[in-house]
């Protein structure tokens, strides 16, 4: 059977689109929160070891006054790298949920439809098909064997 779409539901696409950009901004915030908690203890032992070998104060060295705020993130990285995917994650929802919402307001302004095929299936689906005449008696004659 064929069937013509000539309109896309509007929100079926938008939810699509914010579920598929939430997935994907998820996987990409917790790898982003993952590098961030680890470059924050990089810098943080980086600033121990100038300090310890050359007697450099904290407040001379780059990212100097920033010392809580990194130790803050390498101490909490159980909650940065979730935090940081849910926040790019809701971003990339946002986004999806504009673009499914512009491609099927796009399909529907522009489009002439398309063209599906569709399979019926019956709705009985344990009923037996119709059989022809003596298909029954050969049917009997191949279970029984020769």
């Amino acid at each position: 059977m064929n069937v013509r779409v000539r309109r896309v539901p509007l929100w079926p696409l938008m939810s699509a689109g914010a579920i598929s950009g939430f997935v994907g901004g998820f996987f990409v915030g917790c790898v982003l929160g993952a590098l961030l908690a680890w470059f924050s203890g990089a810098v943080l032992d980086w600033h121990r070891q100038l300090g310890f070998t050359l007697g450099v104060t904290e407040d001379l060295l780059p990212l100097g006054e920033q010392i809580g705020v990194l130790q803050a993130v390498s101490d909490l990285w159980w909650l940065v790298v979730p935090a940081t995917g849910v926040a790019i994650g809701l971003l990339n929802a946002l986004i999806g949920l504009l673009a499914g919402g512009l491609m099927a307001g796009l399909f529907n302004r522009l489009s002439r439809g398309m063209w599906l095929d569709v399979e019926v299936r019956r709705t009985e689906e344990n009923a037996p098909l119709p059989l022809r005449e003596g298909m029954a008696e050969e049917l009997r004659t191949r279970r029984a064997g020769p």
